[in-house]
């Protein structure tokens, strides 16, 4: 079994399963509601359904080993700038070095891939770049799929498209946001699926249900969860809607 078989299948070990937690997003929003205190609120979690977390590579070293040492942990390894620019950036660069993820124990590392923008192909570049980077010690990556242009990441032909090509440059899971058919996305992507968040107007538990039953093998949700006002209920929801 190689290092990246070994991770996937821990990625995976909760009946090919997998419920992230994102915790990520003070990286682009800086100060967040819910996630004043990341550290305490995964040593809060650390008993919940959760597989995993998604986390910053300086949140890494303030987390304590007992809070994690039956869970997942996957690095976000590239950047896009903050909401404080001007421009919203449509290519995202590796930050992370898979020396610096092995390091800190990752099990996956993260990476958004944004397409349709005006560096298209240096994105294209940069994933395959990063792909081959982490796979060399591997580890897997997540590419999280996202259109330059924000109104279309729910369009499923872009979705889906951007699945493919994902998964085409070496990317060894996806994170996508919901489209209406979403079994497009699933039925044509080689490597196992994971959903984005979710529609803020939906609910989030019926969602979860649908998306499973067209295909998809988990879920990735940052404010649903951490902005919930009843954080461990949700969690409980959630899971089972997955499983």
């Amino acid at each position: 079994m190689t290092g990246i078989q070994r991770r996937m299948s821990k990625l995976l070990k909760n009946d090919g399963k997998l419920f992230l937690a994102a915790f990520d997003h003070p990286q682009i929003y800086g100060t967040m509601e819910g996630l004043e205190d990341t550290p305490r609120l995964v040593g809060e979690l650390k008993d919940s359904e959760v597989d995993g977390f998604i986390l910053n590579p300086g949140m890494f070293a303030r987390i304590c080993p007992k809070s994690v040492e039956d869970k997942v942990l996957v690095l976000r390894g590239s950047v896009g700038g903050t909401m404080l620019g001007t421009v919203y950036s449509d290519v995202h660069y590796g930050i992370a070095s898979a020396e610096l993820a092995a390091q800190l124990d990752a099990d996956a590392v993260l990476v958004m891939f944004v397409i349709g923008g005006s560096k298209d192909m240096e994105s294209e570049i940069e994933l395959a770049r990063v792909c081959e980077e982490y796979h060399k010690l591997g580890i897997p990556v997540i590419a999280e799929v996202l259109s330059a242009d924000y109104t279309r990441n729910n369009d499923s032909n872009l979705v889906a498209s951007g699945a493919r090509i994902a998964a085409e440059l070496g990317a060894d899971m996806i994170k996508a946001f919901y489209c209406p058919d979403f079994d497009k996305v699933t039925s044509n992507c080689p490597v196992p699926v994971i959903l984005a968040g979710g529609p803020k107007d939906a609910d989030i538990v019926s969602v979860v249900r649908e998306v499973v039953s067209k295909g998809a093998v988990g879920l990735a949700f940052g404010r649903n969860i951490f902005q919930s006002k009843d954080i461990r209920k949700t969690i409980k929801e959630l899971d089972g809607a997955l499983r």
